[in-house]
């Protein structure tokens, strides 16, 4: 009979909430995502035009709210969850990671 040893689970260490700058308003000519319909917007996301800032792992994550998603180092996501997982490489909640959740 094989004897079963207990691995450690590392510690997760809570992460800080975002921090949010509001800058001009966007024009529509700004939003790459045009052809996306508009839904309807989540009470938990700043509005359109703000900056949500984040360090993670000693850099500075900064992530502007688009109308129609969010734009990240260039490129236009249309959820935040998107970015959050290109940031980690790995699956999780973009509310989660942002500190955006209630």
């Amino acid at each position: 009979m094989k004897k079963t040893t207990k691995k450690s689970v590392p510690e997760n260490k809570p992460t800080q909430p975002a921090v949010f700058r509001v800058v001009n308003p966007i024009t529509t000519e700004e939003t790459p995502l045009k052809n996306l319909p508009v839904r309807p917007r989540d009470s938990r996301l700043p509005a359109p035009g703000s900056i949500i800032t984040k360090n993670y792992r000693g850099n500075t994550i900064e992530v502007k709210v688009l109308e129609n998603g969010f734009e990240y180092e260039g490129k236009t996501y249309k959820s935040i969850s998107r970015v959050a997982m290109n940031i980690v490489k790995r699956p999780i909640s973009g509310y989660v990671f942002f500190g955006l959740s209630k």
